[in-house]
């Protein structure tokens, strides 16, 4: 039987690794997979972390708005 990872010991290793960089910058698009990158760096981080959304002819004005909200 393989050694299975509980979900909160997942998360704990996923906030090491974070914390190994000591800030870091998140490519952050509002979705579900860079929403909880960016939450997780914030809890294993604090506030050495920033939210980076690029501006393109491909993503609508709405996304970027739902983007800087989450950030707000």
């Amino acid at each position: 039987m393989k050694n299975s990872s509980t979900v909160i010991d997942k998360q704990n290793k996923l906030y090491k690794y974070l914390q190994n960089f000591g800030s870091v910058a998140v490519a952050f698009s509002a979705g579900v997979d860079s929403t909880y990158l960016l939450a997780a760096a914030r809890e294993a981080l604090g506030g050495d972390v920033i939210a980076i959304t690029a501006r393109a002819v491909s993503v609508p004005d709405r996304e970027l708005a739902e983007a800087h909200e989450i950030c707000q």
